[in-house]
C-alpha cells in the first residue's frame, strides 16, 4: 500500500517515482529516567543512512545534552551510550556537556535497520512543564535532525526535518 501511495504522490507532483523507491526514516525521542532515548529507524526502500545530526538549538525548551556532572544540565547526567540496533557507528561521538549538537557517522545503516542510543537531555526553561530534568512533548518541538543518505547509485543527499511536539522527526518521500 505504501509503495502505491508513493507512486501516486509522485504522479500527482509530476516527479519520477523511481520504481517505488521511498525515503522513510523515523527518529523518536523518549523521555526516561535516568536516560533519555533516541530511536532511529530506516524503513527506506533503498537508501542507506550515512550520518545523522541532531541540533537542539531551535527547540522550544532550549534543550541541551547533559553529559557531565556539575555542568549545564540539572541533577543527573548521562553520557552518550549505544543501547541497541543493527546499524554500525564509524566512531563514538563526542558530546560536550551543555552542547546543543550531536553528530553520528554510520558505517552501515541500510533499509530495515535501526539504532537506539541514550543520553541525558534537559530543558533550560525557567517555567518547565515537568522541571528541567525531564523533557515534555512540546519542549523538543523545533529541534532538527539532519540526515545524510547514500543512494544505491552512490549519490549522497541531505535531508533536514524538524521534531514535532509528538517527539518525532519523520520523513517519507519518493527517492530523489
Amino acid at each position: 500500500m505504501r509503495l502505491t501511495m508513493t507512486f501516486l504522490l509522485a504522479l500527482v507532483l509530476g516527479q519520477p517515482a523511481h520504481a517505488g523507491c521511498v525515503v522513510d526514516i523515523d527518529i523518536s525521542f523518549r523521555e526516561g529516567a535516568p536516560r533519555d532515548q533516541f530511536v532511529i529507524t530506516n524503513d527506506s526502500s533503498a537508501d542507506s543512512i550515512i550520518s545523522i545530526g541532531l541540533d537542539l538549538t531551535a527547540s522550544a525548551g532550549g534543550l541541551v545534552f547533559d553529559t557531565a556532572e556539575g555542568g549545564a544540565g540539572v541533577e543527573a547526567f548521562q553520557p552518550f551510550r549505544r543501547e541497541s540496533g543493527d546499524a554500525g557507528l564509524a566512531a563514538m561521538p563526542l558530546v560536550a556537556d551543555g552542547s546543543t549538537a550531536l553528530a553520528l557517522q554510520f558505517m552501515k545503516f541500510g533499509p530495515g535497520k535501526s539504532y537506539i542510543f541514550s543520553i541525558d537531555v534537559d530543558d533550560r526553561l525557567t517555567q518547565s512543564d515537568m522541571g528541567q530534568i525531564r523533557v515534555s512533548d512540546q519542549e523538543i518541538d523545533g529541534a532538527l535532525a539532519i540526515i545524510g543518505l547514500r543512494g544505491t547509485d552512490g549519490s549522497v543527499t541531505t535531508r533536514q526535518i524538524a521534531f514535532s511536539n509528538a517527539n518525532t522527526a519523520q520523513i517519507e518521500t519518493p527517492c530523489p
